[in-house]
């Protein structure tokens, strides 16, 4: 007597690794909205490791001088915990890019994106400065820079790429292309 198959409650692309994946995927939600509704704790601490790193370096004058040098408009947060955290949220946000688009092709897109935001940033800020302290470069600058450290990317590209850039559908191999018994034609 044969046994019958057995059935799954899940479907086989939930089993194995895909667990993983889903649970990376809820980790790192977890720790970007953690990371958004603690920020200001999370300052304070990069702000005293700095301190601290910078002190004992004997950098904290050097680090006085260009604080002071950068404008207001652009962050009153220490210079270095701001790009700490800057860069902290933004590694999160595109891990969880990469867990959710499931595609090299999809995160090299979103990596580009992110990279053109993050030139654009440098061009209004690094402009406004040459430029006299340029007032609306720094305006645009900095909520060009609140939009990238948020999930808003996130939310946004993560359905997106994968509409406009679909999986490709892999070449049947030529065996299942021309089964046997399937008249084929060839040259006479």
């Amino acid at each position: 007597m044969s046994e019958l198959p057995r059935t799954r409650f899940l479907p086989v692309r939930w089993t194995g690794p895909t667990y993983w994946r889903a649970a990376g995927i809820a980790g790192l939600i977890v720790l970007v909205y953690c990371l958004g509704i603690y920020a200001e704790e999370v300052f304070a601490g990069l702000t005293s490791l700095w301190q601290t790193i910078l002190r004992g370096l004997g950098l904290d004058e050097t680090l006085s001088a260009v604080q002071q040098g950068v404008s207001g408009q652009v962050t009153t947060r220490s210079l270095p915990a701001m790009l700490s955290y800057g860069l902290l949220y933004t590694a999160c946000c595109l891990a969880l890019l990469g867990l959710l688009l499931g595609s090299v092709r999809r995160l090299k897109a979103a990596l580009l994106l992110y990279a053109a935001v993050f030139g654009a940033c440098t061009l209004l800020v690094v402009g406004g400065k040459l430029g006299g302290d340029v007032r609306w470069a720094y305006q645009l600058g900095r909520r060009l820079i609140d939009f990238i450290v948020s999930p808003l990317p996130v939310i946004v590209l993560a359905p997106l790429l994968r509409l406009l850039l679909p999986e490709p559908v892999p070449a049947l191999p030529h065996s299942a292309a021309h089964p046997a018994g399937a008249e084929t034609v060839g040259r006479s």
